[in-house]
């Protein structure tokens, strides 16, 4: 049984990894209140996807949520519950009580301090985590977030696993640039900047706007291409800035590939994270990365080579700048990190967890 939320553009990918599992598979969507769309259900063929009714009461629908899931526990039996993201509140009670037969992917929001750990989910999240057999984290980093929370757990069971990049994502065609920029953007630039996280206070979309304004914002061949994906609305209309080289665009996650080949350097501001997808995603497009210079991205960014790192608000501008000569360089991709952003080798590794732990014999 798998527990996932299926409107995350993550979730597919990482769930097909199992398809070959001989077992029935059932896939519990998130208790969001969001419905899946038919086309969602059918491409995750192979599997069973559950769905809660709507219940608007958020108190309701997560009581109601705790009563399907222990129905499910009992008459299925899952010999297997994989569980993405561990923030699920009550269901973790019972999800603990079956814990030697759960694996836990977890995401930078379910450990990390400045993202409500310490809030309500602590207590929840914390009981599953000790209970269950298997912990995955994204990077070495977030290993080391997992142990500041001081959870008494076993730390040989936590994991490490990256999950990788689909192959549309690995560009080695870079011919194909100038044509997107004219399909996507209507003209040609001679650098494009592309702000890929969403348009929310928390990755800190103003302050790029503001860099961009103050570095290029005369500028008629440097564009910045804005997703306005799970956009904060109040906070876009007070500071999304009106400009002929800024361009605030809907960027569905089928499409994501296609913005990054037409671009030329990621820019991304966040004061906590993971190993954060777009990242690795934007590595394998072999794009120089502008963010600021947090411990966890060390694993993936080198200064100077794959990114240009910065401090504070103040040196943004200047990091836009380096980077917009940096990027005439030609991206060489460490070996070294080619393990992480190759989705076969982290299936593999993944698979072979579940064969040596939990004794599945995989087809």
């Amino acid at each position: 049984m798998i527990l996932a939320d299926l409107h995350s553009p993550f979730m597919k990918d990482r769930i097909l990894m199992l398809k070959d599992l001989p077992y029935t598979k059932y896939i519990l969507h998130n208790a969001n209140n969001q419905h899946l769309t038919h086309k969602i259900v059918e491409s995750y063929d192979g599997f069973k996807v559950l769905e809660h009714p709507r219940i608007s009461n958020v108190k309701l629908r997560y009581l109601y949520s705790f009563f399907y899931t222990l129905y499910l526990l009992l008459r299925f039996r899952p010999e297997l519950i994989v569980v993405h993201w561990a923030s699920r509140l009550y269901q973790n009670l019972l999800l603990a009580l079956w814990g030697r037969r759960v694996i836990v992917h977890t995401m930078g929001g379910d450990i990390d301090k400045m993202q409500d750990y310490y809030g309500k989910k602590a207590f929840f999240t914390s009981i599953l985590l000790q209970k269950c057999r298997v912990i995955t984290v994204k990077s070495d980093y977030m290993l080391q977030m997992l142990k500041s929370l001081q959870i008494p757990l076993e730390f040989h069971k936590v994991k490490r696993i990256s999950w990788g990049v689909e192959k549309r994502f690995f560009n080695d065609d870079l011919s194909q640039r100038a044509n997107l920029q004219r399909q996507l953007l209507g003209r040609e630039f001679d650098c494009i900047f592309f702000s890929v996280r969403a348009f929310t206070p928390f990755y800190h979309t103003r302050e790029i706007l503001q860099a961009f304004n103050e570095v290029f914002g005369n500028s008629s061949n440097v564009a910045l291409v804005v997703s306005t994906m799970r956009k904060d609305i109040k906070y876009f209309e007070s500071c999304a800035t009106k400009l002929p080289n800024i361009f605030y665009c809907k960027v569905n996650f089928d499409d994501m590939h296609q913005y990054l080949f037409m671009s030329d350097i990621v820019v991304s501001y966040s004061c906590s994270d993971g190993l954060p997808q777009s990242f690795l995603e934007s590595v394998a497009a072999k794009k120089l990365i502008v963010a600021n210079n947090l411990a966890q991205y060390s694993e993936l960014l080198t200064d100077g080579e794959n990114s240009v790192l910065f401090n504070k608000d103040s040196e943004l501008p200047q990091a836009l700048l380096c980077a917009q000569q940096l990027c005439q360089k030609p991206f060489i991709l460490n070996k070294e990190r080619q393990f992480d952003i190759d989705a076969f080798s982290q299936k593999n590794y993944y698979l072979q967890i579940i064969h040596e732990i939990f004794g599945v014999i995989i087809k």
